[in-house]
């Protein structure tokens, strides 16, 4: 099976319109995606309604348990706050509904799991070796469990325990990487909506689970769009600028 990964989609509607045509030009099997569909860009219900038509994996982040629940942001910065309260206020009902609906974690095949930012807790983030290694040894009390998939730094990552309990994390310096059937893996395909590891492109990756691979990947899209989006809707003008920057 040739599993599509995304997250952080945070209401950019041209990023993911990009990501979706390539992905179905290349025909996976399925899509998982990771978690915080609104927030910071201006098209939550455009997002949304896409999502909403899909027979896909889709995961609650952050962002969408603080939409429904306005305290759980009491703690984002102000730019990020004043988004989602926008967003709050634009949300239609059924996709309101929609996401008070959407699961914490999925579990894929007995061997595969998947979360926002730990399989604990949406809110955490995996980007030390420190926070990496307890995931890791939470992952190991499930015998079968080899792969968990992340979202929530916006940043791609791949993290690697050894059967020694090694663990770390490696430099992705080739788009397609063959895995170890031998060891545990923590993957992030980076962000749709508003990437931050450099490249403006919309990021998502491809796991084979035959070939026990994963392909991270990424698309151009219109990011001038999206950003007049952004100032048209009265948002900060940062989060149109940082899209062009990829950060």
């Amino acid at each position: 099976m040739r599993l599509a990964i995304i997250s952080d989609i945070h209401s950019n509607l041209e990023a993911l319109e990009a990501v979706l045509a390539q992905i179905r030009g290349e025909g996976a099997d399925a899509v998982l995606n990771l978690g915080d569909l609104v927030g910071y860009n201006a098209s939550p219900n455009e997002c949304l309604e896409l999502l909403a038509g899909e027979k896909w994996f889709n995961l609650a982040g952050n962002h969408d348990l603080a939409l429904l629940e306005p305290e759980r942001a009491e703690g984002f910065n102000i730019i990020a706050h004043q988004a989602l309260m926008w967003s709050r206020e634009q949300l239609r009902a059924e996709f309101r509904q929609f996401l008070h609906d959407l699961p914490l974690t999925q579990e894929l095949g007995g061997s595969f799991l998947a979360c926002h930012g730990t399989p604990t807790n949406p809110d955490t983030y995996i980007a030390y070796h420190f926070q990496g290694k307890r995931v890791f040894k939470q992952m190991t009390k499930q015998a079968q469990l080899k792969v968990c998939f992340f979202g929530h730094t916006h940043r791609r990552a791949l993290w690697y325990r050894d059967i020694r309990g090694t663990v770390s994390s490696r430099e992705i310096t080739r788009p397609k990487v063959a895995l170890s059937k031998e060891g545990h893996y923590l993957i992030n395909p980076g962000s749709v909506g508003q990437p931050r590891d450099g490249s403006p492109e919309a990021a998502y990756a491809v796991f084979d689970t035959e070939e026990f691979s994963i392909h991270f990947k990424s698309v151009p899209y219109d990011i001038p769009g999206a950003q007049r989006r952004i100032l048209a809707a009265g948002l900060a003008p940062y989060l149109a600028e940082r899209l062009a920057l990829g950060k």
